[in-house]
């Protein structure tokens, strides 16, 4: 009997594309709260192509829906929507000291634009809020949580920003 393996389709390169990643990723990382915004000021530092660092202004906490905060946000003379427009990745950088009150604009906008969102939380054992968790994790489809900074410029790098 004959022993058929698979190992060899796995190693085959004839039928790879040129080229994969011809069309460049737009990404689009949003600071929420001083901790956040501090955080994506690093990456600019890194020199990640294809990067766009948007700070989130800060929200009114007695706006009731992601509509009226954006209104809200509006009037200071921001257009949060046009800042996320083009992005094909979007995600949201916060501490767990940060107010986080308007990650659900930025999901509403990225619903808007079809656009997936990724939420990363950075805290270590001195910091950890359960409130900026929750928040996080249901303005994201998916969530992160790490300890350090530098995870979301090496994270970048990695997606071959």
């Amino acid at each position: 009997m004959e022993v058929i393996s698979n190992s060899r389709a796995a190693t085959d390169t004839r039928h790879r594309i040129a080229h994969p990643n011809s069309h460049p990723r737009q990404i689009k990382v949003v600071g929420i709260g001083p901790g956040g915004s501090a955080s994506t000021a690093k990456l600019l530092s890194r020199g990640l192509r294809n990067v766009q660092v948007v700070d989130a202004p800060a929200g009114s906490r007695t706006a009731s829906s992601p509509e009226e905060m954006l209104e809200t946000i509006r009037a200071q003379g921001v257009d949060l929507a046009q800042s996320l427009k083009g992005a094909d990745m979007l995600f949201m950088v916060a501490h767990a000291t940060d107010d986080v009150g308007i990650a659900p604009v930025i999901k509403h906008l990225g619903r808007q634009s079809n656009v997936l969102i990724t939420g990363i939380l950075i805290q270590n054992k001195q910091q950890s809020s359960e409130a900026t968790l929750e928040i996080l994790r249901g303005a994201s489809d998916m969530l992160i949580v790490a300890s350090d900074d530098s995870y979301v410029a090496d994270m970048l790098e990695e997606l071959g920003a």
